[in-house]
């Protein structure tokens, strides 16, 4: 029997390379994006392309709706789909903040809402969901992107346990600083956003920091590597940090004090 497999944010970054592994092994993959030119060109490897909003619930319920309608059953839900605004808590606007979680939690929520009653049915499934290694650290810069991902881990978490005994499995993976296109977009507000100047200090410093762990930051594989693990492992684990990056900031932001944190970050900003 074919497994299926439904991805939001199919059409680039960890969503598009993992359509493409779960083709090479003959999964049926609907690829989900709202670019619609970008996730057209899924179907030259096979996948079955999707021009899908998540923030609109409705047409987000539709498309799992017709995919379940189609093959009979759904073995895989990864709510990948998501952006990033970096900037100060006080400086991104009301709408950006409504934005961002829009997508990152409530199209998520979409997504699993849509999945949960064919995988109840079934007795089975899996569901994976794209966090960061900011679902555990919230840093200068990263407040909003930060709750949006506190949000979901915890969510996934009490997701986990419900739906143990009914044969599905949820996962959250958790990147750190990766070259994909999230980078180009997540730092534009540090550009053209900035309206305070009493932050500028702290925000020139994060920008130079951060910045030169994404120039420096390999491409979307390791990630990728992690989701394949989750969708086919036997036992998949609860939580896939995806490398170095995670795995140390985590250890430091759970161990060491937060006056001492602070007072790190802030001399990270002026150096």
């Amino acid at each position: 029997m074919t497994s299926v497999a439904f991805i939001t944010g199919g059409a680039s970054g960890f969503g598009l390379e993992l359509t493409k592994k779960l083709r090479a092994l003959g999964w049926t993959v609907y690829a989900a994006d709202k670019d619609s030119k970008a996730v057209a060109l899924t179907k030259e490897f096979g996948a079955v392309p999707v021009t899908l909003d998540v923030t609109d619930a409705k047409k987000t319920k539709s498309a799992i709706d017709a995919l379940i309608k189609k093959e009979g059953r759904l073995d895989l839900l990864v709510a990948n789909a998501g952006f990033g605004n970096f900037s100060t808590v006080e400086e991104m606007t009301s709408e950006q903040v409504q934005q961002i979680f829009a997508v990152n939690v409530f199209g998520a929520e979409a997504c699993i809402r849509a999945a949960l009653p064919q995988m109840r049915k079934q007795l089975s499934g899996r569901i994976l969901i794209t966090t960061s290694v900011v679902a555990h650290v919230s840093l200068a810069g990263l407040g909003w992107y930060a709750a949006t991902k506190h949000a979901m881990k915890a969510v996934a978490n009490a997701l986990r346990q419900e739906v143990r005994e009914l044969g599905i499995f949820v996962s959250t993976i958790e990147p750190g600083a990766s070259k994909t296109g999230f980078g180009a977009v997540a730092f534009g507000l540090l550009k053209d956003g900035r309206s305070v100047s009493e932050y500028d200090t702290v925000m020139k410093g994060f920008n130079k920091w951060l910045g030169g762990m994404y120039r420096i930051s390999s491409g979307p594989q390791k990630v990728v590597n992690k989701m394949l693990r989750a969708a086919t492992s036997a036992r998949p684990r609860a939580h896939y940090p995806a490398s170095w990056d995670v795995r140390a900031l985590k250890v430091v932001f759970y161990v060491v004090p937060r006056r001492w944190l602070d007072g790190f970050i802030l001399w990270l900003a002026k150096r």
